[in-house]
């Protein structure tokens, strides 16, 4: 009985991850950074108290939570192999590994 109602809830609430990351993206476009803050903030706080990966790890910032949108609210470039983010609002930095895609011969 528990697992049923535990995978429900996990369903339910990755759906409601996805709306409110859709949201966040949406209102910080319009310029709106506190609301696309809020939704960031609600979205991993669902994944927190249902335990389940959020999955948007480059799309917000880990510090302060502010939806990352380039040239608006961060900066992004690609330097010994790594993606390097800069948050515009708060100052951090992310870094993710980067590989080039390998080109189709034809």
């Amino acid at each position: 009985m528990y697992r049923k109602e535990s995978q429900e809830a996990r369903k339910i609430a990755r759906e409601r991850i996805e709306k409110l990351f859709s949201q966040a993206e949406l209102f910080t476009k319009e310029g709106r950074y506190d609301l696309g803050r809020r939704y960031v903030s609600l979205a991993r706080r669902i994944g927190m108290k249902v335990d389940i990966s959020v999955g948007h790890r480059m799309d917000y910032c880990r510090n302060c939570n502010v939806y990352m949108i380039p040239a608006r609210t961060c900066r992004v470039r690609v330097r010994r192999g790594r993606k390097v983010i800069f948050c515009l609002s708060c100052g951090n930095t992310s870094r993710f590994p980067y590989r080039r895609k390998k080109r189709a011969e034809g």
